[in-house]
C-alpha cells in the first residue's frame, strides 16, 4: 500500500489554498504492513498535542505546505489540555495519520475500549480515574474514543535506501521513552535490536536528534506542552534526501490556551496551566 500518497501533484500544490495543501499532503493511506517506499520525502513530525489546540493550529500555520511532502502525528493527542476533542476532529478533519500514545490507550481503557494495542502487562488504570483523565474522557465523544482505538502503534517508511521507523515514545512500547540524557546500556533495551537508519519518538517532550550505533534516533519535541525549559510549541521536519532532521519552534498565543481552559471547565486551575506552558516545565500535580 501507498503512504504520504498526495492527492493531487505538488505542481498543483503550490497555488491552491493553504487548507487544501495541508488536506493533500495529510492525505496518506494506512496499509495493513504501515510501510511504504518513496525515492525522497521531506515529512512535517507533530507529537504530544495534548489537547493544546492553540498550540495545534499555532504549528499547522507555522507548516510551509510548498516544501513538505507529507504531515505524520505521533500520538498523545487528548490528555492534559483544555480541547481533547476539539484536537482529534482538527487531526481527523485534515487526515493527518498519527500513531497511538500511552495517555491515547489509557483514554481508550477508561472508556471500556479495547486499543489496537494494549499498554504492558500488569497496567492498570487508577480507580476512581484521578480528574487529569476523567475530565478529558468526559469531553470525548463516542465516535472520537472509536479514533483513538484504532489507531497503529508504528510506522515505517523507506525512502533514499534508507529505513525510517516511526513511534510513539520508543521500539519497546508507548510507555517508555527514550531521553537524550540516557546512556547506551539504557537506549539499547528499548530499541528491540530494530535495524532502521532513523528511529522517530516522542513522548519525553525533548527535542533532539543524535546518533546511537550507527543510526539515527530523533525527537520532534512537544506540540502541547514542553518539558525542556522552552514555552514554545516544536515539531521537526525529517528530509531523507539530505538524512536531516531540522528542529523547530513556535510560539503560540499562551493566554488564549489558558481561556480556552477557563472557558471549558478545565480539571486544573487555569493560571497554573498557563504557567506550566510558558515555563516547559509541568508539575507533578497539575
Amino acid at each position: 500500500m501507498i503512504l504520504f500518497a498526495l492527492n493531487r501533484p505538488i505542481s498543483r500544490l503550490q497555488s491552491e489554498p493553504r487548507e487544501a495543501c495541508l488536506h493533500a499532503q495529510a492525505g496518506l493511506r494506512w496499509g495493513k504492513s504501515s510501510k511504504a517506499r518513496w525515492l525522497a520525502v521531506r515529512i512535517a513530525i507533530i507529537s504530544d498535542v495534548h489537547g493544546n489546540l492553540t498550540a495545534l493550529e499555532a504549528v499547522l500555520a507555522d507548516i510551509d505546505p510548498e516544501t513538505v511532502d507529507a504531515l505524520i502525528c505521533l500520538g498523545d493527542l487528548a490528555f492534559k489540555g483544555p480541547q481533547p476533542a476539539e484536537c482529534i476532529r482538527r487531526i481527523r478533519e485534515l487526515g493527518i495519520p498519527c500513531l497511538h500514545g500511552n495517555t491515547d490507550v489509557a483514554l481508550v481503557m477508561a472508556a471500556g475500549r479495547k486499543p489496537r494495542r494494549p499498554l504492558p502487562a500488569g497496567f492498570s488504570l487508577p480507580d476512581p480515574l484521578p480528574p487529569s483523565l476523567a475530565w478529558p474522557l468526559a469531553q470525548l465523544s463516542d465516535a472520537d474514543v472509536e479514533y483513538l482505538a484504532g489507531l497503529p502503534f508504528s510506522h515505517r517508511l523507506e525512502a533514499d535506501g534508507q529505513t525510517v521507523l516511526f513511534v510513539h515514545a520508543s521500539p519497546q512500547g508507548a510507555m517508555t521513552g527514550i531521553a537524550p540524557t540516557m546512556g547506551p546500556d539504557e537506549i539499547r533495551p528499548l530499541l528491540r535490536e530494530e535495524q532502521a537508519d532513523w528511529i522517530i519518538a516522542g513522548h519525553v517532550h525533548q527535542a533532539y536528534a543524535f546518533r546511537f550505533e550507527g543510526r539515527w534516533l530523533a525527537n520532534p519535541g512537544a506540540v502541547g506542552f514542553s518539558l525542556d525549559g522552552d514555552g514554545r510549541a516544536a515539531y521537526a521536519v525529517l528530509d531523507t534526501a539530505r538524512s536531516r532532521f531540522e528542529l523547530r519552534r513556535v510560539a503560540y498565543d499562551v493566554d488564549a490556551a489558558v481561556a480556552a481552559a477557563r472557558e471549558r471547565g478545565f480539571y486544573a486551575d487555569p493560571d497554573r496551566y498557563g504557567q506550566a506552558l510558558r515555563a516547559g516545565t509541568w508539575p507533578a500535580d497539575l
